[in-house]
């Protein structure tokens, strides 16, 4: 486990930040529709803005994923089908941590459970604002971020997401032409060089 966290800190960070930097750009967008009082655009906005973030994270584990493969080819690297999953696991304990406290605070009758928990579901909200305009609907009555379960279901599509995108990296599985990796020229085959 420690090797593992010594291997891939630096991809669990990245992967963090990406979803920071998403989250402000999934707020913004929030905010922007719900200005204009369309509730249409702001759904739409934060779906595009839940895509993006899936597809940053697709293509960032496939690339882990396919570079392992190498690795793993070579006998240097253990096949490990999971490492997108756990690397994903990793970058996500703040919002599991805000989750498992707003689940508390509503569960629980305990004043400072319930000042950590409203803390919490506010930071939670502005990290993972890619949801931002999805959360504002009503379900049962309620808003969709006022259940305390919903923290814990946005999390499954990145944890999904990063699980597929490391297995068909480690594949070279390809859906489109945005991985196609260039080698280095040492790398290229003399007999195709022009």
């Amino acid at each position: 486990m420690k090797k593992f966290f010594r291997e891939r800190s630096y991809d669990m960070v990245k992967m963090f930040l990406n979803q920071f930097a998403t989250a402000i750009f999934g707020v913004v967008l929030a905010i922007a529709a719900q200005k204009a009082e369309n509730t249409v655009l702001r759904n739409l906005t934060s779906a595009f803005a839940v895509l993006f973030y899936l597809f940053l994270l697709y293509t960032m584990t496939w690339e882990l994923g396919f570079k392992d493969r190498a690795s793993v080819a070579l006998g240097s690297r253990k096949r490990q089908p999971l490492t997108g999953l756990y690397i994903s696991l990793c970058a996500n304990i703040p919002n599991f941590v805000f989750a498992v406290f707003i689940m508390l605070a509503q569960l629980m009758n305990v004043e400072l459970i319930s000042a950590i928990g409203g803390f919490c579901a506010t930071a939670a909200v502005l990290l993972e604002g890619m949801y931002t305009g999805l959360l504002t609907n009503t379900f049962m009555g309620a808003a969709l971020h006022s259940y305390w379960w919903m923290f814990f279901i946005i999390i499954l599509p990145a944890l999904i997401t990063c699980t597929v995108a490391y297995l068909l990296g480690l594949s070279d599985v390809k859906f489109t032409g945005l991985f196609n990796v260039q080698y280095p020229e040492s790398d290229r085959d003399p007999k195709k060089k022009k």
